[in-house]
């Protein structure tokens, strides 16, 4: 049986989904408006870059599963950053089959300045939400992120 508050929760679950979905387009835009691809690299691109830059090197595989997308299509993003110099693979001592990925001192400083690219274009947005209310609206959502992705796994959160 549905309870009043399970439908209320639902709803309010499908408003936020909505939402995020929606913020998610107009970060990739903003990505994009940032710092333009020029040389054929944009915001899918960028997400590996930041991947590596703040999670350290990373096999296909694993950039795969954190998004979730497929692996093939990761693979054609490393393999393009690679051919820009931003990228290389090297073995892992882990797997022999499944290199790591990680960044070049190029990728590096793509990545920092696709960084302040962003900031710059964000300083003259006036956020309606103080830096505190971004933090924990950031916290809540890390912890709804973690019970999908469980569920996700077949896992308890």
């Amino acid at each position: 049986m549905v309870t009043q508050e399970h439908l209320t929760q639902d709803a309010a679950f499908l408003h936020l989904a909505a939402n995020v979905r929606q913020l998610f387009h107009q970060l990739r835009a903003l990505a994009e408006r940032a710092y333009p691809a020029e040389d054929g690299l944009g915001a899918s691109h960028r997400g590996v870059l930041e991947s590596l830059f703040l999670g350290g090197a990373q096999t296909v595989p694993a950039l795969a599963r954190a998004r979730p997308v497929a692996r093939q299509h990761i693979q054609v993003l490393v393999n393009e950053l690679a051919e820009h110099g931003l990228v290389v693979a090297r073995s892992n001592p882990a797997h022999k089959r499944s290199v790591l990925i990680e960044l070049t001192p190029a990728g590096k400083r793509r990545f920092e300045a696709i960084r302040a690219a962003e900031r710059t274009l964000l300083k003259r947005i006036e956020l309606p939400l103080s830096a505190r209310e971004l933090e924990n609206l950031a916290e809540r959502l890390e912890l709804l992120s973690g019970a999908l992705a469980a569920d996700a796994l077949g896992v308890d959160a």
